[in-house]
């Protein structure tokens, strides 16, 4: 929400073409939605594109704020320097006046001054302060707020503006037409309950609850509530899927790798509930409406929680956590220490909310106490 045009910078009245250099990752792509809305509240004339991985284009190809989506393939090596380099020659022809470079990367920011963009704003670590003009410091508060803070704190040299509003996922008619057939091909009708599950994380094993619990947990939701769960994640993550399938007496609907981003965001939106790990899905669960139950381990949900209202969290109180580890190095206790019990007792309360018409809860965390 733009105060006016007053709130921008006198230092940044001429941009007129601006480059946003989006993040890597899903969940963090959704959370930097607030922070280009942002942008095009302070520049409402001016052209506002977004440079991308490939894989990612899905989830802009829906958002209102944006004129122009580039794709680029990441590679590694040799390869990713002769991206760069062919980047910057066609990213100089468009005559950027200002780069938003959202990751801390090396190579984000280098893209950025190889095409020439005389305004680059971006967080100033990981040796890359050559190559920026306005150098944001990653202080300590800052790393310790929500990812949706922490993006939008770069727009702050911009200008003013009031307010951060949720981010938001629309699926296109075409996707929600697909989860549509998809479910009347497996007869689950408009009146089944649907839950989701998302067992995998692209970040690591470490903030993977064990793939039998969630089979229980499913098992007992399709037992004791009639519900239909909907098991969601990547093609990598087929062999999860295929060991809850296997835990919960084949009692699921498997998902994995066959949906695209905006078909997974159709799905999402048709459940009353998703049950997942500290993973990209979380949030495009989120930023469609669906109520989500997170559990978390080695990541810090301050950080990185489902944002908004509506949300629970359910982790451990362990001194060794947050660790940020992709893999744990001793006995994954985060993650182990919580039952099925604990999740299903709180999914359950969720759940009778929900059917029940409550209103929804304030985000919070269940926090058992050490053992």
């Amino acid at each position: 929400m733009l105060i006016s045009n007053k709130g921008l910078n006198p230092e940044f009245d001429r941009v007129n073409r601006i480059l946003v250099r989006g993040v890597n990752w899903v969940g963090d792509t959704i959370l930097t939605y607030p922070s280009v809305q942002g942008l095009r509240d302070l520049f409402p004339h001016a052209r506002l594109s977004v440079l991308v991985p490939d894989h990612l284009v899905d989830l802009w190809k829906t958002f209102p704020r944006v004129d122009e989506i580039i794709p680029f393939k990441k590679k590694g090596g040799t390869g990713s320097a002769w991206e760069d380099l062919r980047f910057s020659r066609s990213l100089r022809n468009e005559r950027f006046d200002l780069a938003l470079i959202l990751p801390r990367s090396f190579r984000s920011a280098f893209q950025t001054f190889l095409a020439g963009i005389p305004i680059r704003i971006g967080y100033q670590d990981e040796g890359r302060s050559l190559f920026l003009t306005h150098k944001i410091k990653r202080e300590k508060e800052i790393l310790q707020i929500h990812r949706v803070h922490y993006y939008r704190r770069l727009t702050a040299v911009l200008g003013k503006l009031e307010g951060i509003p949720s981010p938001r996922l629309f699926p296109r008619e075409e996707d929600r037409d697909w989860a549509r057939r998809k479910l009347e091909a497996l007869n689950l009708t408009d009146g089944t309950l649907l839950v989701g599950i998302n067992p995998g994380a692209a970040y690591g094993l470490a903030k993977c609850w064990p793939p039998a619990r969630f089979g229980e947990l499913g098992k007992r939701l399709t037992e004791k509530w009639k519900a239909a769960v909907l098991i969601f994640g990547r093609e990598e993550e087929r062999d999860i899927a295929g060991r809850i399938m296997k835990s919960s007496g084949g009692k699921g609907f498997d998902f994995t790798g066959k949906t695209s981003l905006l078909q997974l965001a159709a799905l999402l939106e048709r459940c009353r509930l998703l049950v997942t790990n500290d993973t990209g899905p979380m949030h495009v669960a989120s930023a469609v409406g669906t109520p989500v139950v997170a559990i978390f381990g080695p990541t810090d949900s301050v950080a990185t929680g489902p944002w908004g209202e509506g949300h629970v969290v359910v982790k451990k109180n362990v001194e060794c956590s947050p660790c940020l580890k992709r893999v744990c190095p001793t006995d994954h206790r985060c993650m182990e220490l919580i039952t099925v019990d604990e999740v299903e007792e709180v999914v359950e309360k969720r759940l009778r909310g929900l059917l029940n018409n409550q209103t929804p809860i304030t985000k919070h965390q269940i926090i058992s106490n050490n053992q």
